[in-house]
């Protein structure tokens, strides 16, 4: 049997690695961008035309004209966010409604799962978004969610009031929000869209480029639970979230910045404080593109890098933001020792990416994960970006 490749951008850390910027340099070489989990949690920044564009539903393959971009089953999907964003994307002249496609298995964030964020408190323990992603995931594996593939549904609007409803009275003394008129504007959109049964439409195409949100260090299963986001934002969530076999799985493009960062709690062997977190923070633009909070820093961990490229079978590796370092006098990775107490190994810096000091240094990450770098992202524009051939 044929089946369709599919190639897939994972982050291999906690997230905001770039994967977006790794999308679309690859995105013009595939028919489909496809996106697998995670929901507007994610933030993925790009700049098109000067502009700085945060894309939160919407693969980032929508920047290349021809090519489709699939929101899949294993996404949960915001309307309202969705319809501000295709506003925003046509606003800058983006033929959006043409070539995006959702999976009737996608399912629906209600105004009431952003709620349950607020008054449960839950958000907090575990540092979310608080978008609602956590509890729109809940409902679903609790068998009460509302997938996308039901807003034709005659008792499409009955079974959303029930829903909210459902969840009001877990928490009395407090109400719900019932949907805006917003919240129906964007199912109206969704209505509008073409809408499609993943497992059938993909086998159409030859090949698709997967897009997943979040880090390998978040997954539910391999992550630093329970400071996890909802979803599995490994390998495995690409075959969940696109209904496709293991044998279509082709190249796994892993992303890791040349040093750490993570939004939220939960644990960070190799964070550091003071001066020098508030330097990368600064230099870096550490803030989150969804959250707006300032993302703690770190030195790379080579440990968990090599653990996430493990588990998810990467192929070729992807260096982004080691231009922040660059003027530093040494660069620290993590080697070994305990998550408590890490080992680390000093690196000569580097001026420039053109040094041999940071050749040096990318060979040293190849050495210790056993796996090439690719591509190296050399500032934030589109155009900052170089392919690499390994030595």
């Amino acid at each position: 049997m044929k089946w369709p490749r599919v190639d897939a951008v994972l982050g291999l850390q906690w997230g905001d690695e770039g994967k977006g910027k790794v999308v679309d340099a690859l995105a013009g070489g595939y028919p489909v961008v496809a996106r697998f989990q995670g929901g507007p949690n994610a933030g993925h920044t790009l700049y098109y035309r000067g502009e700085k564009v945060v894309l939160h539903q919407i693969p980032s393959g929508i920047f290349h004209e021809g090519v489709y971009c699939l929101i899949g089953d294993g996404v949960v999907l915001d309307p309202e966010v969705l319809l501000r964003e295709i506003t925003g994307l046509e606003r800058l002249g983006i033929a959006v409604r043409e070539r995006l496609v959702i999976a009737e298995g996608a399912h629906i964030i209600l105004p009431v799962h952003r709620w349950l964020e607020e008054v449960s408190a839950e958000g907090e323990k575990i540092g979310t978004t608080r978008r609602g992603i956590g509890p729109a995931y809940a409902d679903r594996y609790a068998r009460r969610g509302i997938p996308v593939g039901w807003i034709e549904d005659e008792r499409f609007s009955e079974r959303v009031i029930d829903l909210t409803r459902y969840h009001s009275a877990r928490f009395p003394g407090h109400e719900a929000p019932m949907p805006s008129d917003t919240f129906w504007a964007g199912i109206e959109t969704l209505r509008s869209l073409q809408r499609v049964r993943v497992s059938e439409w993909l086998w159409q195409f030859d090949s698709i480029l997967a897009e997943g949100s979040q880090g390998t260090m978040l997954d539910v299963f391999a992550g630093t639970y329970p400071f996890v986001t909802a979803s599995h934002t490994t390998i495995a969530g690409v075959l969940a979230g696109l209904s496709v076999p293991a044998q279509a799985i082709g190249q796994v493009y892993g992303v890791t910045k040349a040093y750490a960062t993570r939004v939220g709690e939960g644990p960070f062997p190799t964070e550091v404080f003071g001066a020098e977190a508030e330097w990368l923070q600064t230099r870096g633009a550490e803030l989150g593109s969804t959250t707006g909070r300032l993302r703690r820093c770190g030195w790379l961990d080579l440990v968990a890098l090599r653990y996430a490229v493990r588990i998810n079978g990467v192929t070729h590796l992807t260096l982004t933001k080691a231009d922040i370092l660059c003027g530093l006098p040494e660069v620290k990775v993590r080697v070994g020792g305990s998550d408590t107490h890490p080992e680390y190994q000093a690196l000569p810096g580097w001026e420039t990416l053109d040094a041999p000091e940071f050749e040096g240094f990318v060979r040293f990450i190849e050495d210790f994960v056993g796996v090439p770098v690719w591509g190296i992202s050399t500032g934030p524009e589109r155009a900052d970006w170089r392919e690499r051939t390994p030595a």
